[in-house]
């Protein structure tokens, strides 16, 4: 499709940490906390490290096995699943990318990721000659069931939100969230709450559609996002590490943090500590030992506590020995936090670069020192790319006010006073109050005159002069009235403007990618992203 306008905005204005906008600048000061620069030499180095490691592994094949029959049970193309196949050549890397699994497909970014991994593959394919796949890892083990429940979607001046509701408080640890069978009541609910939010557009029929054949009652929390996203982003390929095969070929991986994760939490605290000095900020606090307790019930982190690893919330605990058994036994049991997740990942996939949001990127500046103590090779972290769009609608209010994305932050009522009160030129009160005035002023010089010819006149100047303060009122009334709608007309386009592209937070973070489905169509969300400069140094914000 064609792009309108594409305007670039810094990251500053989005307010994005000072080591995300200095690693996407590729200051030194923050690109020495990673493994690899964001250049040409940096990726081909990456890819040639993760190539070698996994192949001196020996899983390529195992590993391929597993995601071929993932994918197919979720209903992608031939194509996708020829993609799979490449990972069993000795020289093919990945570049992955993934989510939590948001209703809906979560927000707008998850699509991003997605879309920017399937550009960086191709980009180091043609590079190096390569074989390049592009990975999405469903983040399916995390327990956060109120960070996925909802979906949002911005329509006339507000944001509307799908909730899916089982019935239990939000907080409730129910395990791992991908493993959640869809109730019938709640899926039809909020499928239904997902029709009324949803904004019209030529191709609404079509996001409803997509929405309901992957939401099925009966049917798991990520089967349900899988079948989706493979909707959305159908040429990347989806692979979920809550299978007992992959986790028995991560063994090595749980048993190394089981006994020496006091190493771990040395290293991962002198690094936080070193970006703290640096002036940055550590955006994950190191925790004791990176891994949960996994069961069909709940996901518990592990505390090590003396001779013994507690389940934290519980009163239940068992010794180190008892632990490390429990790990070689039964790793399917395991599961990785935020420090040892990427890798797991990195572990199972040759993974020569992790396309990362704001968030990721900064807390992958911690882990350069862990991926070293258990000799795995850390890729180059791109970030991905970030954008706003902008609809048609939207783009008349901020040319017509001379509004961009970093105006658009501020509240809604500060807005519309400086653009509809304080910016006006035209004071009422003042203006008629002259009028008054002047008026008065006429008829006190017609005075003399009037009475000269009959004083009985008087009364009929003073009738008139009643009449012509009254027809003034009357006027100033409806002039009032008519400057309201038109500062109420005003506060209209600003709230939906504000609702369009800053919800509360950038609208990449909060708005579904269906709403984009139902107006540009899946093919034309695809060609909306592949059309913007490959650059993730800055914000996009496109006209559309």
């Amino acid at each position: 499709m064609t792009l309108e306008r594409v305007r670039s905005q810094s990251f500053e204005t989005l307010g994005a940490s000072p080591l995300f906008r200095d690693y996407v600048a590729q200051r030194e000061s923050a690109a020495s906390f990673y493994a690899h620069r964001l250049t040409a030499d940096g990726r081909a180095d990456a890819a040639r490290l993760a190539a070698d490691a996994a192949t001196r592994r020996g899983t390529r094949d195992i590993v391929a096995d597993v995601i071929v029959e993932q994918n197919a049970s979720w209903g992608v193309s031939d194509s996708t699943l020829a993609m799979v196949d490449q990972l069993r050549r000795p020289d093919a890397v990945a570049v992955v990318t993934g989510q939590q699994l948001g209703l809906f497909g979560g927000p707008l970014y998850t699509v991003y990721k997605a879309r920017t991994a399937v550009r960086r593959a191709r980009q180091l394919h043609e590079a190096t000659g390569w074989p390049a796949v592009p990975v999405f890892w469903l983040a399916d083990e995390d327990h956060d069931f109120a960070e996925i429940q909802h979906a949002s979607f911005a329509r006339g001046e507000e944001t509307l939100r799908a909730t899916y509701d089982d019935g239990l408080p939000p907080d409730v640890n129910r395990g791992a969230v991908g493993r959640l069978v869809l109730d019938k009541r709640a899926t039809e609910t909020v499928l239904r709450q997902l029709d009324e939010a949803l904004p019209e557009g030529p191709y609404r029929q079509r996001a409803m559609e997509i929405a309901s054949q992957a939401y099925v009652p009966g049917r798991s929390m990520r089967d349900a996002f899988a079948r989706l996203l493979a909707r959305l982003v159908p040429d990347i390929v989806l692979m979920s590490a809550d299978d007992a095969r992959l986790k028995r070929l991560a063994l090595p991986l749980f048993e190394q943090e089981a006994t020496s994760w006091s190493r771990t939490f040395e290293v991962l605290s002198d690094r936080s500590e070193a970006l703290v000095e640096a002036g940055y900020h550590a955006q994950v606090g190191p925790s004791p030992l990176n891994l949960f307790r996994l069961t069909d019930r709940a996901r518990v982190p592990l505390d090590p506590a003396g001779e013994e690893v507690e389940m934290r919330g519980t009163e239940e605990a068992m010794s180190a020995s008892e632990f490390e058994q429990l790990v070689r036994q039964s790793p399917e049991s395991i599961s990785p936090n935020v420090v040892l997740r990427p890798l797991l990942q990195d572990t199972l996939l040759p993974t020569a670069a992790y396309v990362a949001g704001p968030g990721e990127a900064a807390y992958f500046a911690q882990l350069e020192p862990v991926y070293e103590a258990f000799d795995v090779p850390m890729p180059v972290i791109e970030p991905r790319l970030s954008l706003t769009i902008v609809d048609p609608g939207v783009a008349k209010v901020l040319d017509r006010y001379d509004l961009d994305l970093a105006a658009i932050r501020a509240d809604v009522d500060a807005l519309w006073r400086r653009l509809a009160l304080d910016a006006s030129d035209v004071d009422l009160e003042h203006a008629f109050g002259a009028a008054r005035g002047s008026l008065d002023s006429v008829f006190e010089s017609l005075t003399p005159d009037v009475t000269a010819v009959d004083t009985e006149l008087a009364r009929a100047l003073g009738a008139a002069r009643q009449k012509s303060r009254n027809a003034l009122d009357r006027l100033l009334t409806k002039t009032v009235r008519l400057e309201k709608r038109n500062h109420d007309v005003v506060r209209q386009r600003l709230a939906r403007a504000h609702a369009a592209l800053w919800p509360g937070a950038p609208q990449e973070r909060v708005v579904g990618p269906l709403q984009v489905v139902a107006r540009l169509g899946v093919e034309g969300m695809s060609e909306l992203i592949d059309g913007l400069p490959l650059d993730a140094s800055v914000h996009h914000v496109v006209w559309t």
